[in-house]
């Protein structure tokens, strides 16, 4: 389908799950490129305002649109922020936002272009 390397998504399991329909994979990570920066921003503001049930949310909601992605890693990061909203603190997470952001920023790109590439293959 396209020969791009992929470092931080991988659509190859959405896209067998869907019995290799590209154009229904596409729409998936289209979803995904318009809901989940809204998504980010609301987990964001949930852990510099401290609001743990938001976190919780946020986290959970955003964890499960990075794991249809194939986002293993950001997925794993934010199971981690959802787990430790039960015990700690919202504000713990701070550490992990930078780190977040980036990786976040890296997948959207990455699901972005996929989008795009789909959509001139086809």
């Amino acid at each position: 389908m396209n020969d791009y390397h992929y470092q931080h998504i991988n659509p190859e399991p959405l896209l067998e799950a869907m019995g290799g329909d590209a154009t229904a994979c596409r729409h998936m990570f289209g979803t995904f490129a318009k809901s989940a920066p809204a998504n980010f921003a609301r987990l964001e503001a949930a852990i510099l305002a401290d609001d743990a049930a938001q976190v919780k949310r946020e986290a959970h909601s955003l964890k499960s649109m990075t794991a249809l992605v194939g986002a293993a890693v950001l997925t794993e990061m934010l199971k981690a922020v959802e787990v430790q909203s039960r015990t700690e603190p919202p504000q713990s997470a701070r550490a992990t936002l930078p780190e977040l952001r980036t990786l976040f920023a890296a997948v959207a790109a990455e699901v972005q272009h996929y989008v795009d590439q789909v959509g001139v293959a086809h």
